[in-house]
C-alpha cells in the first residue's frame, strides 16, 4: 500500500502537466510566421492589403517588377527598402501592436503607392 502512495504523487503530476501541455502552456506561443510576396510595378503594388498579428514574423520577399526605382516603408516597423529595376529583397518584421499601419513606396506615394497593415490580437 505504500508503494501506491508513493506512486500518487507522481501520477497526478503527470496528468496536470499533460493537461497544461494540450492547453498550450498559458498561451504565450507566437503565431506561425507569415510569408508575403509583394512586387512594385509601375507606381503600384500588386498587393496592398497584408493581415498579421501582433508578435507574428511577417517575412516579406519585395520584387521590382518594373523599370522605375520604388522603396518600401512601414513607419516604425520598416526602415527604407530601396530597389532599383529589376531587384528583389527579402526583410522580416514583427508587429508587436494591435492597429493599422500603411505602408508605402517614398517615391510614389502620392501617386498612390500605398497598401494597409492591419495587426489583430
Amino acid at each position: 500500500m505504500n508503494s501506491r502512495r508513493s506512486l500518487l504523487p507522481a501520477v497526478l503530476l503527470a496528468v496536470l502537466s499533460l493537461a497544461v501541455a494540450a492547453c498550450g502552456g498559458g498561451g504565450n506561443a507566437s503565431p506561425e510566421p507569415l510569408a508575403v510576396t509583394i512586387h512594385a510595378k509601375g507606381a503600384k503594388f500588386d498587393v496592398t492589403t497584408i493581415n498579421a498579428k501582433v508578435n507574428q514574423t511577417v517575412n516579406v520577399t519585395y520584387i521590382n517588377s518594373g523599370v522605375l526605382d520604388h522603396t518600401f516603408v512601414i513607419d516604425g516597423l520598416v526602415p527604407e527598402q530601396n530597389l532599383t529595376e529589376g531587384q528583389t529583397t527579402t526583410f522580416s518584421f514583427r508587429p508587436t501592436a494591435a492597429g493599422t499601419y500603411e505602408y508605402y513606396c517614398v517615391r510614389h506615394k502620392n501617386a498612390g503607392m500605398v497598401g494597409t497593415l492591419t495587426v489583430s490580437r
